[in-house]
């Protein structure tokens, strides 16, 4: 396969399930220009139903630059073709890749302490910006599911340790609005927070950080990943 305009033909080297309902995905591109740094996304044209492609863009959860890979993590919520080719692609899958030069979400090297929260589809993006973290800094994340069996496994963390698991609750970001309201969060005045998942959960989470948890709007990272439907 050629690439098209932008992007470089690439290959499904391994996939596998990571917890239910999510699926591990490495991909190998041997014209990867350039290792993603923590935060960033991948773009990738995968085949169609249909015929043709459908452009998808995930984070970045780890990468290889020696070997050239990188590796995503899909939730399989069943119901738009990034999900269906994540569910059924096989080692030697043919799919497009490009590198995005913006960055979704990115550290903040200032920050003494580093907050992360969102929903499952956060995991892969802030356990890349943890395992960039400094070994001293101080770091806490929580993540609302959908489900209990959608929490990753231990091994799989780079500091389990620091993740809280909540069960998701009816609307996006409830769960995390509540959990905040007796969360032994780090100092405001030095704490980056790092919010990323459905739109409306990190508008809220957003919002509730700022005027009632003492940081400061630069300190509060958001991007939404996916909006849930009515």
């Amino acid at each position: 396969m050629e690439g098209s305009e932008g992007f470089e033909a690439a290959r499904v080297v391994a996939a596998r399930p990571l917890a239910a309902g999510i699926r591990n995905v490495t991909i190998a591109c041997g014209a990867l220009a350039r290792e993603p740094s923590p935060g960033a996304e991948v773009a990738l044209r995968i085949p169609s139903d249909g015929g043709g492609f459908e452009e998808r863009h995930y984070s970045v959860w780890r990468s290889d630059a020696t070997k050239g890979t990188v590796d995503v993590c899909v939730v399989l919520h069943a119901l738009g073709p990034g999900s269906r080719w994540a569910a059924r692609c096989r080692p030697g899958d043919e799919l497009e890749l490009s590198l995005p030069r913006a960055m979704p979400i990115a550290l903040d090297a200032s920050a003494r302490a580093h907050v992360f929260l969102g929903d499952e589809t956060s995991v892969a993006s802030a356990d890349a910006l943890m395992r960039a973290l400094p070994a001293g800094a101080l770091r806490l994340a929580c993540f609302a599911l959908a489900s209990p069996d959608r929490r990753w496994p231990d091994a799989e963390l780079a500091d389990p340790a620091a993740v809280r698991w909540l069960p998701g609750g009816a609307r996006p970001g409830a769960a995390l609005l509540v959990w905040l309201e007796s969360a032994d969060l780090p100092p405001a005045a030095e704490t980056t927070a790092y919010v990323t998942g459905e739109a409306w959960l990190c508008a809220t989470v957003q919002s509730r950080l700022v005027r009632e948890g003492g940081f400061a709007p630069r300190s509060v990272r958001a991007f939404p990943y996916w909006k849930r439907r009515p």
